[in-house]
């Protein structure tokens, strides 16, 4: 399935024109809003994967308007788009947080360099989050997490006995209560991949 993007740029030239290239790029590209209050009707009726921001929309409301409902209401990656690079206007939008920054006159290397960059930082931030908010939810133990955090080090049961000065009986049960509480197969290595790719979570 191609990757849905909304263009929102108030110059129907320069609209059209990143349309065109969204497209020869192989994206699915929506209608393009031209102001801030049609960017918020297509973003509340349609589904998209990115957004491409204009700063300057040409009415009271800005391109930082619309981040910032994205932002509230919407789990969906921005980049801006500017004729402006100055440190002044990098200052001005860095709060709400966008994914990437493309520099008008655009290219359509610049454009598949910089969405692509966007949508991968994006989804690693997205499964961090959700890894975070499992590991949250599950009530672990001290005890557990110390040995969570063992295992992501890469020590083997008798290891953590050693370190912890506890039998490995006792390790043992403390590994398969985890598992049991993140819902991990017993018997293999998933522990040890869960703890190793999740260690951000708990360290």
């Amino acid at each position: 399935m191609k990757t849905k993007v909304l263009v929102v740029e108030n110059e129907i030239l320069i609209a059209d024109d990143l349309c065109a290239t969204l497209e020869e790029l192989n994206y699915h590209v929506l209608e393009p809003a031209l102001d801030y209050y049609s960017a918020i009707e297509i973003l509340q009726t349609e589904s998209v994967d990115i957004v491409i921001l204009d700063i300057q929309l040409g009415g009271k409301k800005t391109g930082m308007d619309v981040a910032e409902y994205i932002r509230k209401h919407l789990n969906v990656p921005f980049i801006y788009l500017s004729s402006h690079s100055d440190q002044k206007t990098l200052e001005l939008v860095k709060d709400t947080m966008p994914y990437g920054y493309l520099v008008k006159p655009f290219n359509a290397p610049d454009v598949q360099t910089t969405l692509a960059i966007a949508l991968s930082n994006h989804s690693r931030y997205t499964n961090k989050r959700a890894s975070y908010e499992k590991e949250e939810k599950v009530d672990l133990t001290p005890m557990e997490k110390v040995v969570l955090r063992l295992v992501a080090d890469n020590r083997t049961t008798k290891e953590i006995a050693e370190w912890l000065s506890i039998s490995l009986s006792t390790v043992k049960n403390h590994r398969h209560n985890i598992c049991v509480k993140l819902d991990l197969p017993q018997g293999t290595h998933s522990l040890l991949k869960w703890a190793i790719e999740n260690k951000h979570t708990f360290y």
